[in-house]
């Protein structure tokens, strides 16, 4: 029987994801340079971003512009690269495990060259790069890590839904997107009224798989401009205050799988619900 998303991510432990995470990190290089190279470009940068979708179980970049009907899709728990037409039919697949980077771009482009002509476009990389890990050196991906892109997809596929049904019942809630470039996903409400300092208020809520000074997985709601330290509102523990490097509240990994499985997308939404409040009176002095 397939275990509940809320079981499946306690099924290694959070400290053991950081080699999936960084490799899954770069295989949606690959959907952030289809967006570079053909999408709109857009001031927010998120042509090069993803959406989670269900039926795939994956990340979805943009669709491309200029009547091309294509998009690409990375399937988690396989690690399997989608080329996808107009209805989100897969053209073509490639499993990334045992292939490179250098594979994947060349994949593509041929798979391309088949429906828009000649000998493919040139595909551009992104201009940043994620942290350092062999793959992004040359190196294969790996086939031997299954279970860690199991817990992988189970993380993403539940923050999405939480963060869906948050973004669609709050004014002022961008759309869901997974970012390329810190590979956190989140959405980011922008507080009615006023400016700070030049900039408008907002509170970011997401989940991290690790960065900003976590070696794990965490959900994590940031008050912008920085509120001053000392004026942050109390949280309820194992809630936190981040505020080496940047502000925010945090509730780690290991702190919700100490709960019941029945229990832990409960606890997530309760500490969105009091760090989001929490942050919201912090801007407002």
């Amino acid at each position: 029987m397939k275990l509940d998303r809320w079981d499946r991510i306690a099924a290694v432990a959070p400290e053991a994801l950081a080699g999936a995470v960084l490799e899954l990190h770069w295989a949606t290089q690959l959907l952030a340079a289809a967006g570079q190279t053909f999408v709109a470009s857009r001031t927010d940068d998120s042509h090069r971003a993803m959406t989670w979708d269900g039926a795939l179980d994956g990340f979805l970049g943009e669709a491309f512009a200029h009547g091309y009907p294509f998009r690409l899709g990375l399937r988690v728990d396989d690690m399997t690269l989608h080329l996808l037409d107009r209805t989100d039919a897969t053209l073509g697949a490639l499993a990334l495990g045992g292939t490179t980077l250098d594979d994947a771009y060349a994949w593509l482009r041929t798979g391309l060259s088949q429906y828009m002509g000649g000998s493919g476009p040139e595909i551009e990389r992104p201009d940043f790069r994620p942290p350092e890990h062999p793959v992004g050196a040359g190196a294969p991906f790996s086939k031997t890590i299954e279970g860690e892109l199991a817990v992988l997809a189970a993380l993403y596929g539940g923050a999405a839904e939480i963060l869906d049904g948050m973004a669609g019942s709050t004014t002022g809630a961008s759309p869901v997107r997974c970012w390329p470039h810190h590979f956190d996903i989140a959405t980011l409400v922008t507080l009615p009224g006023g400016v700070i300092d030049g900039s408008a208020r907002t509170v970011g809520v997401g989940m991290a798989p690790m960065g900003g000074g976590h070696d794990t997985w965490y959900w994590y709601v940031t008050p912008w401009p920085y509120p001053d330290a000392d004026t942050l509102p109390e949280l309820t523990p194992p809630a936190r205050w981040h505020t080496e490097g940047w502000t925010g509240a945090v509730l780690r990994g290991t702190d919700i799988l100490a709960a019941p499985a029945t229990r832990r997308r409960g606890r997530i939404v309760a500490f969105l619900e009091e760090a989001g409040a929490a942050a919201t009176q912090a801007l407002e002095g």
